[in-house]
């Protein structure tokens, strides 16, 4: 039986659910840009086998002491793994990014997840996954269109379910945009 969420992760728990619900007991997971461990610590004391990555050495450090786990310092660009992932939990790292280098990371996350694998990853309501085309207006929020499926599907990614919710801690009027995405 998982333990009981923290109260700092209440508001996160739906999250979790659709993204878990999605993998095998004790499946392997990436935290991808960890931040400071807290889905990490959750994942974990749910029964996954966790690994975790955080760019920023303060963070990794924070993350370490709470997720009680070793997080490795450096750029999930750099990361090699000889067993890919069953899930890789991308929370909030695509945001980071400009648009234009958020293809290759969706690149560099497939090619650490094996195939089945469960990705799941999160941006702001009305930004996309790659660069808009000119003809695209930037009322065009929350569906997947034609060329993000297409990007998806050049990774042997593919759309289970995509929502539309706040990112708890976040107020809730900023509203984003979460892809649950199956490798194969």
């Amino acid at each position: 039986m998982p333990a009981a969420l923290p109260l700092d992760l209440l508001p996160r728990a739906p999250l979790h659910h659709s993204f878990c619900h999605e993998l095998a007991p004790g499946a392997h997971l990436l935290d991808a840009g960890c931040g400071e461990g807290q889905d990490a610590r959750h994942f974990q004391q749910s029964g996954y086998v966790v690994s975790a990555i955080e760019v920023d050495i303060t963070l990794a450090r924070r993350a370490s002491r709470h997720a009680e786990l070793p997080v490795r310092v450096g750029d999930i660009s750099t990361l090699h793994t000889v067993v890919p992932f069953d899930g890789i939990w991308a929370c909030d790292l695509l945001p980071h990014l400009p648009a234009c280098q958020r293809a290759l990371m969706l690149t560099r996350l497939a090619a650490l997840l094996k195939s089945g694998g469960i990705l799941y990853c999160n941006l702001p309501l009305g930004e996309r996954l790659i660069l808009p085309a000119e003809s695209d207006r930037p009322e065009a929020e929350a569906r997947m269109d034609a060329d993000e499926l297409a990007l998806l599907s050049s990774h042997s990614l593919h759309l289970i379910r995509q929502w539309q919710a706040p990112l708890p801690p976040e107020p809730e009027t900023r509203i984003w945009r979460h892809l649950l995405l199956r490798k194969g």
